[in-house]
């Protein structure tokens, strides 16, 4: 705040104190010197023309101060107590003679040497016929005292700029400077002396005073009774000297800062030194006992003895090579032993043969909803409908508005060169992480998102051989309706394919419409994005999930199933059977092998009505952990004595969504399917089914 007031103060005067720029003139030969005649008797010379036909050479007291080309002129900023005048040069043929004139100066004003700042410095003539310049000899009366003080006396006054503070300020710094330079222990000296708070206060005293040299200054011409046209000069020459003064403190500071840097990045080094003996001889260290170990690893192994393996070989007579394989035969004539098994290529592979007619999959041609796709059948596996639906189920349960929702799916696709379109499988859905926010109008799926998509990918392609990438997502728009924003459309440009951008597939489902309305939105050949007003037909996420349901039904096969419950006695019409094919059987087998105990998996499925009642057919096991959103079925229990209220107990509050429980022994290697009754665990055990889980294993091997 102070200074703030500083600077409004600073300005109030220079508003009501206006100079002029210059007050008395002189000239010859088309040069004329602008000056103010200050109080001591001096000139302060302002501005020079040259309008002559040659540059001059300045002269101030007998002292070159520069050179004015033809046609210029230049601030000089300077105080002559003697004589200023000018000069022609030698070669320029005109007239050698010097113009002077001289200043009334009183002989016991102090002179202050002031450098041209404005004017470029041009060495003297090199004429050694150059005249002189003369000296006044007539004294002019004085110009009567303001009160006996010159401005310098007046700087004297001031407890920083006084030519006494500096002088003790560059004392003190010399003595921290040599005591730094003699100690043994420089950091502990800067530290006890407080050197970097001596530096700091230093530093924040000459900038405070910097900033009031022009208040100091105009003060003191204020007091001064001078012309008018003479203040602006002697302002200039007072704010330069005390800004002279500052500068001698200042540089004094910066040696010392100088040398305490030096002296603290000095020590930081030696103790860095240290830390990084102490590192190299750890990694040494390490370093020899690996070295060690490696000696004594190979030390074993070469002590090893030797085998012939050959001598353990039996004979045995190759079979009569068939006239088909004559040509398997080496070139002695012995036939050659040729291996050939089936198995899948390293490479991926890019196909659709088990989709095109799979009654699994809900094929939908683009024609069906618009006119311009690049993307012309979309085929969508029926669990992966139910994943949708049962996701946007759990929204609906929300009494208020439903958020914003989405998911991501995992396909594949085939790329047609004759017409420069694409097939698309929908399959595997991803949900998004705890790190995702779904808000009314904002839907953002997280980063942990792209780890589940990365690892299900890798899943798919090792197990399938497949070549599966991300082929749709699906995001909601509760009570706004089914369209294609532009925030959409960013979103869609951010997950194309690098290589092959055309064949990404969004869905966006209002859930709130009473068939939960659903429009599909592709890329166009030319690589834009349909929207709304292309689209010519909705689909509808209700009858989707009704033809999933029937789909289930009408494609299961009891030849390619398990039935857990072939062994029980006597069978409930309501649950007659449990249906496991090969793919949850080998989810089961992951889970039961590790030792974990209580409730350790989920069953996955849907329901069948076959010729002995209502079966239950396990599409897949989960994780206890991961429990599915939707299709939960029954659930599976890792036990060792495990009685039945205990069992009930721990499934009290799955027991609504359950139809039966798999009890797994880890003691008898067995497992055991209850159904339940009413939410019940069945307390009948003629309706248990037991099995081995050696003989599922086999069950998975047998010839198909």
């Amino acid at each position: 705040m102070t200074r703030i007031n500083r600077k409004i103060t600073l300005l109030l005067l220079a508003i009501a104190f206006p100079f002029s720029i210059f007050a008395d003139t002189w000239g010859d030969q088309g040069v004329t010197f602008h000056y103010s005649t200050l109080d001591d008797g001096s000139a302060s010379i302002s501005k020079v023309e040259n309008r002559s036909k040659d540059k001059i050479f300045i002269k101030i007291d007998g002292t070159d101060c520069g050179q004015v080309k033809s046609g210029e002129s230049a601030f000089i900023g300077r105080v002559a107590t003697k004589s200023f005048g000018f000069d022609f040069p030698k070669q320029s043929g005109s007239s050698q003679k010097v113009t002077l004139k001289q200043a009334h100066a009183k002989p016991e004003a102090p002179v202050v040497a002031q450098e041209v700042t404005s004017v470029a410095e041009s060495p003297k003539p090199t004429s050694t016929s150059s005249p002189t310049t003369s000296q006044l000899t007539t004294t002019p009366s004085p110009l009567p005292a303001s009160d006996g003080m010159s401005y310098l006396s007046r700087l004297e006054q001031d407890p920083v700029l006084s030519k006494d503070a500096v002088a003790a300020f560059k004392e003190q710094v010399a003595i921290y400077t040599e005591g730094l330079a003699n100690a043994s222990d420089k950091k502990a000296y800067i530290s006890d002396n407080d050197l970097q708070g001596f530096l700091r206060k230093a530093v924040d005293s000459s900038s405070e005073k910097r900033e009031e040299i022009p208040l100091i200054a105009q003060s003191i011409v204020m007091s001064m009774h001078i012309p008018a046209e003479s203040r602006e000069s002697l302002l200039g020459t007072i704010v330069e000297f005390a800004n002279n003064r500052l500068k001698q403190k200042d540089d004094a500071v910066a040696q010392l800062q100088q040398q305490v840097d030096d002296a603290l990045a000095a020590s930081d080094s030696e103790g860095l030194s240290s830390t990084a003996w102490i590192n190299i001889a750890i990694v040494c260290g390490l370093v020899l006992i690996v070295l060690v170990w490696l000696f004594i690893a190979w030390s074993r192994r070469k002590r090893r003895p030797s085998y012939d393996t050959t001598s353990h070989v039996p004979t045995m007579p190759l079979p009569r090579p068939s006239a088909n394989a004559a040509a398997n035969t080496t070139d002695d004539g012995n036939p050659a032993i040729v291996v050939r098994r089936r198995t899948t290529s390293i490479l991926k592979k890019q196909s659709l043969d088990d989709v095109v007619d799979n009654p699994q999959f809900l094929k939908i041609h683009s024609s069906e909803f618009t006119q311009d796709s690049a993307v012309a059948n979309i085929y969508i596996k029926n669990t992966c409908i139910k994943e949708i639906y049962n996701l946007y189920a759990e929204d609906l349960r929300n009494v208020d508005r439903p958020k914003e929702d989405g998911c991501m799916v995992l396909g594949r696709w085939v790329h047609h060169e004759d017409t420069h379109s694409y097939d698309v499988s929908l399959e595997s859905v991803v949900l998004p992480g705890d790190d995702a926010v779904f808000k009314e109008y904002e839907l953002n799926f997280g980063g942990k998102i792209k780890l589940r998509i990365a690892e299900r990918l890798r899943k798919l392609r090792r197990d399938t051989n497949l070549q599966y990438d991300l082929t749709c997502w699906i995001h909601s728009h509760p009570g706004l309706g089914v369209f294609f924003s532009n925030s959409d459309s960013n979103v869609q440009m951010q997950l194309k394919h690098t290589q092959h951008p055309n064949f990404l597939v969004a869905f966006v489902v209002d859930i709130l419409t009473s068939d939960q309305e659903l429009g599909i939105f592709t890329f166009r050949h030319d690589g834009t994005i349909n929207s709304r007003n292309d689209l010519t037909r909705m689909y509808s996420l209700e009858d989707m999930y009704k033809w999933a349901l029937e789909s289930d039904r009408n494609s299961f096969s009891p030849d390619n199933c398990f039935n857990l419950l072939q062994s029980a006695p006597n069978h409930l019409a309501a649950c007659a059977g449990i249906e496991l094919d090969n793919s949850s059987i080998i989810d089961l087998l992951q889970i039961v092998v590790e030792p974990q105990t209580g409730l350790v998996g989920w069953a996955v499925g849907y329901n069948a009505k076959t010729s002995i009642g209502e079966e239950f057919v396990v599409s897949s096991i989960a994780k206890s952990t991961e429990r599915p959103t939707a299709g939960v079925i029954g659930c599976l229990v890792n036990e060792t004595h495990m009685s039945l209220p205990t069992i009930q107990r721990l499934i009290a509050t799955q027991s609504t969504d359950i139809k039966f429980v798999m009890v797994y022994s880890s003691r008898l290697s067995t497992l055991t399917t209850i159904p339940m009754v009413d939410g019940v665990l069945a307390t009948e055990q003629s309706l248990y089914g037991d099995v081995n889980v050696e003989d599922l294993k086999l069950w998975t091997r047998r010839r198909r």
